[in-house]
């Protein structure tokens, strides 16, 4: 429970400069592997900005196919014209630990 409220609060803090900014949403799919294991997920993000060829943080929410579980994760992205590349550090429920992915999608503003 404890690790749950510090990345809850983690997360907050880092998305107070974001949700200040021009916010895009997007929808993708992720490879996570960690903590002995690996899947296949899909999800969909929040980034601190809407502009193309540049940097953003993201906020996302997973699904894991394989484990069937939810996986909310923050991460950087690159955001170019209809497409993002992303890495993300997330908390998986199903199995109680912290977990990495990497992924792609489509995003706009």
């Amino acid at each position: 429970m404890k690790r749950i409220v510090v990345a809850s609060g983690l997360a907050l803090a880092i998305s107070a400069p974001a949700l200040q900014a021009d916010p895009s949403f997007g929808f993708g799919i992720s490879y996570v592997f960690g903590g002995g294991s690996s899947d296949v997920a899909v999800g969909a993000r929040v980034f601190s900005d809407d502009e193309p060829n540049e940097g953003a943080v993201s906020l996302g929410l997973d699904y894991k196919l394989g484990s069937q579980s939810v996986r909310p994760n923050i991460g950087a992205a690159y955001l170019d014209d209809d497409v993002y590349g992303d890495v993300s550090l997330g908390y998986d429920f199903g199995a109680k630990g912290v977990d990495f992915g990497v992924g792609l999608g489509g995003w706009s503003d």
